[in-house]
């Protein structure tokens, strides 16, 4: 039986208004023992949708992979719990929340990378604004090397490119096949800004965030995180990507990350409701 979680009147309309809220300690000690379970064996065996990347000098690393869940029964344990598939619908005021993407960011300890600026959306086989993304970390996150959000963004009313106008000075030392960001989203969209440049521009919310804590956000967030030179222990996260049934699927022009399910098998009509198709989007939390 899935347990409750409560969220507050002021929390949800902090998400609404902010497109960001942190809800502390909002694990249990099991639920952070599959995390961090989970987050481990995907970096002692990097699976096929998984990439590393370093410094341009060859300093730091950084591993991300999607959908390890598919791989992790403890990942696939915590996603069945329904904990942030629940966050997520309170948040999105929502009836139900389906999941729409996941990833794992395994910055080892030392020199941390920063995460260039972006948005998720073009990477995405939706839109809408029934998006959530629940980010959870293994370890103490400092606001500085914890992802950074620009306030408000999510209600610009625009898609971005998967490029930017300035990356992150990391360099792709290594990528499996299925991770091959060849033609990946729509080149006609416009670049992100460069908020690394110009970041006394932009009002950016930052975060500590502890183990326990789930920092929550809108899926159309402007957002990123800056690196550090020295920091003595690694940067574990596990993000999922959550939907509300309005959400609707979106056919992109280049190519794009996959869904949990298998479009082969259950074709879904670009511009249909995810609500209508549990199967690719399967349902996480139910209200009731």
């Amino acid at each position: 039986m899935q347990r409750s979680l409560a969220v507050t009147d002021e929390q949800i309309a902090t998400y609404q208004r902010d497109g960001a809220v942190l809800l502390k300690g909002v694990l249990a000690p099991d639920d952070l023992r599959l995390l961090e379970q989970g987050v481990e064996q995907a970096y002692a065996d990097p699976g096929r949708r998984s990439s590393i990347v370093r410094s341009p000098e060859g300093e730091g690393e950084t591993l991300v992979e999607t959908s390890p869940s598919q791989r992790s029964p403890a990942l696939r344990a915590l996603i069945d719990s329904g904990l942030m598939a629940q966050l997520a619908g309170r948040v999105m005021q929502t009836a139900s929340a389906q999941l729409v993407f996941e990833q794992i960011f395994y910055k080892t300890k030392g020199r941390i990378l920063p995460t260039p600026w972006h948005q998720d959306t073009p990477f995405l086989r939706v839109r809408g604004m029934d998006m959530c993304r629940v980010w959870l970390t293994c370890d103490p996150s400092p606001a500085d090397i914890t992802v950074q959000m620009v306030r408000g963004s999510h209600r610009w009313n625009v898609v971005y490119s998967t490029q930017a106008e300035a990356m992150a000075p990391v360099v792709q030392a290594e990528a499996r096949a299925e991770y091959n960001n060849e033609n990946l989203g729509d080149p006609n969209l416009p670049l992100a800004p460069d908020v690394a440049r110009y970041r006394d521009s932009f009002d950016i919310l930052s975060f500590d965030v502890e183990p326990g804590d789930a920092l929550v956000f809108q899926g159309n967030m402007l957002h990123g995180a800056f690196g550090r030179d020295q920091h003595d222990s690694p940067r574990r996260a596990f993000a999922t990507m959550w939907g509300g049934p309005e959400l609707r699927y979106h056919e992109p022009k280049g190519k794009a990350f996959p869904p949990p399910g298998d479009l082969r098998a259950h074709p879904v009509p670009d511009g249909a409701r995810i609500g209508d198709h549990p199967a690719v989007f399967p349902v996480g939390w139910r209200e009731g």
